[in-house]
């Protein structure tokens, strides 16, 4: 029994030592893992994360990204000036729209009293015309009546001066007894 309890104890013993061994292998791994992991970590941090080229990239985009913050600015102060200048036309526009639309209805008074002007105008002028009409007419008529009222005392003149010139020759008392 002897040799079966020596192989016994010696299995376990070797199965203990070899367990124990890879169980300290094994810690020793993860161990000396950690500490290369930790020590790579910290030389990755002291040294930059970015390279040269990665650096001037993003330098670059932060230029560009001031720059177009700048013209942001300025596009938004033309915008706001554009917007003033706007605001401002508008209310010219309006302005002068109102304007126009007072010279509009002036210009259509005006056109009005002008033709209610000219429609007095040509009532004047046809009543110059009639009265002209009637008065050539009253003319020619008095005219034709002075002419005959002339004729009348031409032939009156006449019949005085026959009248006259017999009475001269004639005896007085037949000029007092014939009244004219």
């Amino acid at each position: 029994m002897k040799l079966s309890t020596v192989f016994a104890v010696k299995t376990s013993v070797m199965l203990a030592l070899g367990t124990g061994l890879t169980v300290l292998i094994t810690v020793t791994g993860v161990a000396i893992g950690f500490a290369g992991g930790w020590f790579c970590f910290k030389y990755a941090r002291r040294k930059n994360i970015f390279n040269d080229t990665d650096r001037e990239y993003f330098q670059n985009l932060l230029f560009r990204a001031e720059i177009a913050e700048e013209k942001l600015a300025k596009t938004e102060l033309n915008l706001a000036k554009s917007g003033d200048r706007a605001d401002i036309l508008e209310s010219s526009h309006r302005v002068i729209q109102d304007e126009l639309a007072e010279e509009r209805q002036n210009s259509q008074m005006l056109t009005a009293e002008l033709n209610r002007e000219r429609a007095t105008r040509k009532t004047i002028e046809e009543t110059i015309e009639s009265h002209q009409k009637a008065l050539e007419f009253e003319r020619q008529r008095v005219d034709s009546q002075l002419a005959r009222l002339a004729k009348r005392m031409d032939e009156n003149h006449q019949e005085l001066s026959i009248a006259l010139r017999e009475r001269a020759t004639s005896p007085s008392e037949a000029f007092a007894a014939n009244p004219f």
